[in-house]
């Protein structure tokens, strides 16, 4: 990495990791509302879908923001966006509004909307921004354990009631002023660091200016190995989309839902209180070790296989062992559930190295969001009807079941069809390679053509 780009990397990650710790917040806002009785019972479901569907077109929003004004600013307008949800979000929190009455409802509501398509839209600048920023070799490390703040953010939200009890009014209390203050905090820093430290990316401002691609890729990383993009862009939409859908589906519902359905308490707390404060928790640290360890090196096609089907096999495991048991919580269920955790972040970090590794600058915010819109879009529709007071615990196991066979499928086809990116400068996906010049360092220029 050159100088000029090794000036601001650590500046960039500490905004965007500001950025994914308020996302993880945000992400677990929804369900601890309905968790802890904000919303009726019968309108429970909207916690569980409204701010995924919302993150949805969120994520849209920022990917146009990031073509037409830049990674950062576009990170910064979807951070401001959260502020205004939050702030929303207030009269109830504080008993001004009643949340039982048709307009304190409708204020959750949009205070949800907001924040989900905040929230849920700063992947996008995030994974655009640090794509363009890193060397190869150190680009899968930085993407992993960036976004990893998110399973801390989820973790911190649950802690309050963990302790205190699902019902405990003064865990409620305490919840609220947690995910409150961070979720102030988070976005003041990054937005903070951001406008003091952080510089566009290169390759995007290039490409603005119109100014050499290749040039600006070479200041990245002039060093390493370019990929060789070999599948068409809708091969490379379909697999990202069908992959997010499948391990969104999974997250949602195994850290949100699913736990609290199961009878009983163990350890004296609900399965709904711990999985997810134990889940984000056990995330960070695997993704931290993923992050540090694999994920710069290993083939991206692999490691999708490989993760996306020991996620299959394990929810195949919980839904075997929860009819065993009678879909009561026992140590065995929650075993399988902290084994499940391992898999989710997995797919979680594979989502993560492709989406901004499989499209070329132009159009890599809006392609990103697209996927990330489908995604989010696609699971809050489905997690919401699971959440349905008709939907039985077996038969929505039994779906979230079906729908990890997809992920295997999904991920074997690109394991066949796809390219490799480990590694690998991204400039390849906007230069037109020659084909003596495949598997040359990038900083062999003589062997490559500015893409028209």
């Amino acid at each position: 990495m050159a100088a000029g780009s090794k000036r601001g990397i650590w500046a960039t990650l500490v905004a965007l990791s500001m950025g994914m710790l308020v996302f993880g917040l945000a992400e677990s806002y929804g369900p601890v509302v309905s968790a802890s009785d904000l919303l009726s019972q019968s309108n429970s479901w909207l916690g569980y879908s409204v701010p995924f569907v919302a993150g949805g077109f969120g994520a849209l929003v920022a990917g146009y923001l990031a073509e037409r004004l830049g990674r950062k600013a576009s990170f910064m307008l979807t951070a401001a966006m959260i502020l205004v949800g939050l702030t929303l979000y207030l009269p109830v929190a504080l008993g001004a509004l009643p949340s039982s009455s048709t307009l304190g409802l409708a204020d959750l509501v949009a205070s949800m909307v907001l924040v989900g398509m905040a929230a849920i839209g700063l992947e996008t600048p995030v994974l655009a921004m640090i794509a363009e920023s890193a060397a190869a070799k150190e680009r899968g490390k930085y993407l992993v354990i960036t976004q990893n703040f998110g399973n801390l953010g989820v973790a911190l939200a649950w802690v309050p009631m963990a302790i205190l009890g699902l019902s405990s009014a003064r865990a409620q209390t305490l919840t609220y002023i947690v995910a409150l203050v961070l979720m102030f905090v988070g976005p003041l820093v990054g937005l903070v660091v951001a406008w003091l430290k952080v510089t566009e990316s290169l390759p995007w401002t290039a490409m603005k200016e119109g100014r050499s691609l290749l040039d600006a890729w070479r200041e990245v990383d002039s060093s390493s190995e370019v990929v060789t993009p070999t599948a068409g862009l809708g091969l490379r939409l379909f697999v990202l989309i069908t992959l997010g859908v499948v391990q969104d589906v999974g997250f949602i519902y195994f850290v949100y839902e699913a736990p609290g359905l199961f009878r009983g308490e163990l350890l004296g707390t609900s399965l709904g209180v711990l999985v997810p404060m134990l889940g984000g928790f056990l995330m960070t640290v695997v993704g931290i070790v993923t992050g540090l360890t694999i994920a710069g090196s290993v083939s991206r096609k692999a490691f999708t296989l490989a993760s996306f089907g020991l996620m299959a096999a394990l929810w195949v495991a919980l839904w075997a062992v929860g009819a065993v048991s009678g879909f009561a919580a026992n140590v065995a269920v929650l075993a399988l559930f902290a084994l499940l955790m391992v898999p989710t972040e997995l797919t979680w970090a594979a989502r993560a190295l492709l989406e901004p590794e499989l499209f070329p600058t132009r159009g890599r915010g809006l392609y990103v969001s697209l996927v990330r819109a489908s995604v989010w879009i696609a699971s809050g529709i489905i997690t919401g009807l699971l959440a349905l007071e008709s939907v039985p615990l077996p038969a929505a196991l039994a779906a979230v079941t079906a729908v990890m066979a997809v992920g295997i499928i999904s991920s074997a086809i690109w394991y066949a069809k796809g390219f490799e990116t480990a590694g690998k400068s991204l400039a390849g996906l906007d230069l037109g390679l020659l084909e003596a010049g495949a598997g040359v360092p990038i900083g062999a220029g003589d062997n490559y053509k500015e893409a028209r």
